[in-house]
């Protein structure tokens, strides 16, 4: 292997934030810990200040403006490339600046990719590794176009999507560059382009209008299908999930019903209770009301018998005194006529008043019976309100600490429900978009396969040696890490993908395709360093052992094995002398720990490093 690049830091500033950076060992360096702090957006980085599309938006990049990469080359020595987190051109800094923020950069370069030239970034890398000024194939006539190191990027950075792909991991998939990637993949094996490829005549102008239509159609297809990557989503994976969310939803709906039929009786039995409540307080007020009254009559009771009294007791004595002149006409006792009535009958007024209060004193009996009555039944009403208030205070509590509480959550699980139904649903209709996309291009070209066979075409063919070759290369790598179904690999030049023991690479669960194009994306590392051919001289790989902590299945579970120690060992022993950036959520072994440069994300902000970018609580 000729010249190589390394990559010795990545850091990202902003005026109001405190800069964030994280630097790689010479050989082999792992970033590992929990989920989203940030490690699949490292490699996003890398990808990104090497030349990729826009960096994805993401909360915790509030406050940082710009990035930078620290590259140091055999060639042109250390190097700082920085730009904006917007995307745009470069400005580059002699040496390794990291974060300093009073340097003065060296010069800039443009972002777009120019043949021939190192005033862009492409151009850049290219001249540091010796593939300046190559030429790839990118269509069946003939045609060539400069290389970019673009084409070479997603051979040496692989990310989470891409790693697990069922596809060629050589090919992107995209039918308008399948040629080029193929003649990519050609010259990385042999160091030869297609510089001296002589362009097969023009076609008919039917022909050409027709090309031109389905350049336009695949590049509909090629957004689609980046639109497919970056949502991360299989159509299988969707499918299963759809399924098991329309069961959640029903199950969801089932208790949502059940807590509100609950809350329903609860404040029926609520509100049965409040008009009990005042029912009784109402009748307690009319008792109220009514001991008030019957305390005025009993009063008056009490008034007239002193009354009739006092003409009782007038009366007798006045019957019962000594017999003298009558007060009122003055007759003498003995002509006074004592059995005859008059207006002076004083002996009937006592009689009449005697009977007055005999009845005043019946009817002051009754009014006590009836206040007596009421008391009762006003303090018996009194203790049942009081347990009725503590029956409402029961219900109320329940309601407002149990079931609303309950039936809120049950609320927000079924609208979390639902709205992850749509965007599944949503995430399908573009799979629904691609089919019809490719039902237009087949009907415009046909097969494509018997489209790249016509005679008039010319075809990239790959030596049948070199192929064996670099098979060979890949199935060292397998045996040495105790591939669980290792054997004998070749290359299908047809998928152009291999074929590992009988079976190829991509039918397998997606943990061990993983491995595998870790496998594949090293071989074409060590196959390039072998046979002294260009290459970027390192790789970053994003999750290679996914089947051991998120396997689909038994087949595809790497649990119980030991390819987890054989591969961190593998890597440690046979490249020192080149670059490996592993990402993965589970920590390397500890035997090893002391032989690579290890970062943990912890996402605890108070315990070690959060993530790749300061949780907020930091800021």
């Amino acid at each position: 292997m000729n010249e190589t690049i390394q990559i010795r830091s990545i850091s990202f500033l902003g005026g109001r934030v405190s800069p964030a950076l994280i630097g790689f060992n010479q050989n082999l360096s792992v970033v590992c810990g929990a989920s989203d702090t940030g490690k699949s957006f490292l490699v996003e980085a890398i990808d990104f200040l090497l030349g990729g599309k826009e960096l994805r938006g993401i909360p915790e990049l509030d406050g940082y403006e710009k990035a930078r990469i620290v590259i140091e080359s055999s060639e042109k020595g250390l190097w700082t490339f920085e730009r904006s987190i917007e995307g745009g051109n470069y400005r580059i800094y002699k040496g390794n600046v990291e974060a300093a923020t009073d340097v003065n950069e060296t010069n800039t370069i443009k972002m777009k990719h120019a043949a021939g030239r190192e005033d862009n970034i492409s151009g850049w890398l290219l001249g540091a590794i010796d593939l300046l000024s190559k030429n790839v194939r990118k269509n069946a006539s003939g045609d060539c176009r400069s290389l970019s190191f673009r084409d070479i990027a997603r051979l040496i950075i692989v990310n989470e999507q891409e790693i697990i792909r069922q596809d060629s991991p050589f090919l992107t998939g995209q039918y308008i560059s399948k040629t080029a990637e193929k003649s990519t993949l050609k010259l990385m094996l042999t160091g030869a382009d297609d510089s001296s490829i002589v362009p097969s005549d023009a076609r008919r102008q039917s022909e050409s209008n027709a090309q031109a239509k389905g350049e336009l159609l695949q590049q509909w297809i090629a957004d689609v299908e980046d639109e497919i990557t970056e949502n991360g989503f299989a159509r299988e994976e969707l499918g299963e999930q759809l399924e098991k969310l329309d069961k959640s939803i029903s199950s969801s709906r089932e208790q949502l019903q059940l807590g509100q039929s609950q809350l329903n009786a609860m404040t029926t039995k609520r509100r049965e209770i409040v008009e009990n409540r005042e029912v009784i307080k109402n009748r307690i007020d009319d008792i109220a009301d009514m001991l008030e009254r019957f305390y005025l009559l009993k009063a008056q009771y009490e008034t007239d018998l002193s009354r009739l009294m006092s003409i009782e007791e007038s009366g007798s004595l006045f019957v019962h005194h000594e017999r003298a002149h009558c007060s009122l006409c003055g007759a003498s006792p003995e002509a006074q006529h004592h059995t005859e009535k008059c207006d002076g009958d004083v002996e009937s007024i006592v009689i009449a008043a005697a009977a007055e209060m005999e009845k005043i004193k019946r009817l002051a009996s009754d009014l006590n019976s009836t206040v007596t009555a009421l008391h009762v039944e006003s303090a018996r009403l009194s203790e049942e309100l009081i347990e009725i208030e503590n029956e409402f205070d029961s219900i109320e509590i329940k309601i407002k600490t149990a079931i609303a509480p309950q039936l809120s959550n049950l609320q927000s699980t079924y609208s979390e429900f639902v709205d992850m139904r749509s965007r599944v649903i949503s995430h399908l209709s573009v799979f629904t978009r691609l089919d019809k996309l490719l039902l237009q291009r087949e009907e415009l070209f046909g097969d494509a396969e018997k489209t790249e066979a016509d005679a008039q075409k010319i075809t990239t063919k790959l030596s049948t040696q070199v192929l064996h070759d670099f098979s060979k290369t890949v199935e060292r790598i397998l045996d040495a890490w105790d591939f669980p179904d290792k054997g004998s690999v070749y290359f299908d030049e047809s998928t152009m993908d291999f074929v590992i023991n009988g079976k190829l690479r991509g039918n397998r669960g997606k943990g061990l395709r993983a491995i595998t194009h870790a496998a594949v994306t090293l071989g074409l590392l060590e196959f390039c360093k072998e046979h002294s051919l260009p290459h970027p001289g390192f790789v970053v790989l994003d999750s290679p052992l996914l089947a051991y902590y998120k396997p689909e299945g038994e087949d595809d579970s790497l649990q119980g094995t030991s390819l987890k120690q054989k591969f961190y060992k593998y890597l440690i022993e046979e490249h020192s002398d080149s670059q490996v950036i592993i990402v993965e959520n589970e920590h390397p072994p500890e035997a090893f720990e002391n032989q690579l440069g290890l970062t943990v994300f912890t996402k605890n902000p108070r315990h070690g490093r959060f993530g790749l970018l300061p949780s907020k609580v930091d800021h």
